[in-house]
């Protein structure tokens, strides 16, 4: 215990002092309009979503234009590639070593422009659905260079699809990315088998799916017109991007990996999404759907009302809800199908809604609220979700 003690004083001593060495050339940088951007680099979601929203924010001239930093070590980030692509926007630094002697600046309050609003927001609403909605219809501000266009079509031959084939991304959460973490965020897991019957009914109707993920993810059974890219030596970081932007939708959850999709402009339909408050994606072209929660004393389902009326819609960590005796279910596969088939209706024009969908799809809204993380957001609840969940409403 004394030992951790000690261990504690001196980093704090060492901060002190490096903010102490810093303050003079980090005033002198900010009068110059310099900001460092604090993104979690070594989180692809952060690393898209912040990015993104910052450099629309600044478009849509609702921040003052700096002279943005990020500090990215080639070692540390999530997606070296969607690095490079935004070097274009802000100034990179991917040195290890200058990002180390950077410290004493990039820890300065007064040189950091505030990147967690966007979407790192606790028992609050996030920034993103509000700057999506301004954003409206224009174009992404990221598109795939004409270099990654041409070897990823040629990389999509060697994964076996064919030319001109439509394929969807399928992406589910499990636990082997970071380990350190998981026992706080293991409830937005979901087994990829469960989204089994809605790639096997993409495939029926002519397209291809892409399992994406990393080496740590259980291996998905042989399934005609299935690669399973997270297992596949071809996977790199270049062709996740291409993959994202060509695909016609992205199918996922609770996980950032659909942001890839979602800057790049491409519809997603998020499914097992959790804590309920998240249940609403990046933009109007997006779908998403809800884990359930039961109360284990009661031995019943939780109501909508219930949940986005009180913390429990905003239950960040995995301790939370065992504390507060409440069971996690996940989306039935059938559940994952409906909305996978909604979305690619929605692709192709032919998504309709009666009277009764759009209700449903009002009362739902009507219980997010502000503090609710995507309060205010554009994108809807899956139909059949809400049609065959319409008692909880």
């Amino acid at each position: 215990m004394a030992t951790v003690s000690i261990r504690r004083l001196i980093i704090a001593l060492v901060k002190s002092l490096a903010l102490l060495i810093g303050f003079l050339p980090a005033f002198v940088l900010r009068l110059l309009n310099f900001r460092f951007l604090p993104v979690f680099i070594s989180r692809i979601g952060h690393l898209a979503l912040e990015i993104d929203c910052y450099l629309k924010e600044e478009s849509l001239g609702l921040h003052p234009q700096y002279k943005a930093v990020l500090c990215a070590p080639a070692n540390r980030v999530a997606n070296r590639r969607l690095v490079e692509y935004w070097s274009s926007h802000v100034r990179v630094i991917s040195s290890p070593w200058a990002c180390s002697a950077l410290k004493p600046l990039t820890i300065q309050k007064i040189l950091q422009f505030d990147v967690h609003k966007y979407g790192s927001v606790i028992d609050g609403t996030a920034a993103y659905p509000l700057i999506q909605k301004q954003w409206g219809d224009r174009p992404p501000v990221l598109s795939i260079k004409p270099e990654d266009t041409a070897r990823g079509e040629q990389r999509l031959l060697e994964l076996g699809i064919p030319p001109g084939a439509w394929f969807v991304c399928v992406h589910s959460r499990e636990g082997g990315y970071s380990p350190q973490d998981e026992h706080h965020h293991s409830y937005r897991n979901s087994d990829i088998d469960s989204y089994v019957l809605a790639m096997k009914a993409i495939t029926e109707r002519g397209g291809w799916c892409v399992r994406f993920g990393d080496p740590s993810m259980k291996k998905i059974s042989l399934m005609r017109n299935v690669v399973d890219y997270a297992h596949h030596p071809l996977r790199i970081d270049w062709m996740d991007l291409f993959l994202c932007a060509r695909c016609r939708f992205f199918l996922g959850n609770t996980s950032g990996a659909f942001l890839m999709a979602s800057i790049l402009g491409v519809p997603v339909a998020l499914a097992n999404m959790l804590p309920v408050s998240v249940v609403l994606p990046y933009g109007k072209k997006d779908l998403g759907i809800p884990k359930l929660l039961r109360s284990a004393k009661e031995q019943r389902l939780l109501t909508f009302p219930e949940v986005l009326g009180s913390p429990i819609g905003n239950m960040r960590y995995g301790k939370e809800y065992q504390q507060a005796g409440i069971d996690i279910i996940d989306n039935m596969p059938e559940d994952i199908l409906g909305l996978a088939l909604e979305q690619l209706e929605r692709t192709e024009g032919q998504a309709r809604y009666s009277a009764v969908d759009e209700d449903l799809q009002a009362r739902f809204k009507a219980l997010m609220k502000p503090g609710h993380y995507t309060y205010g957001s554009d994108s809807r609840i899956g139909r059949d979700f809400l049609k065959k969940h319409a008692a909880l409403l």
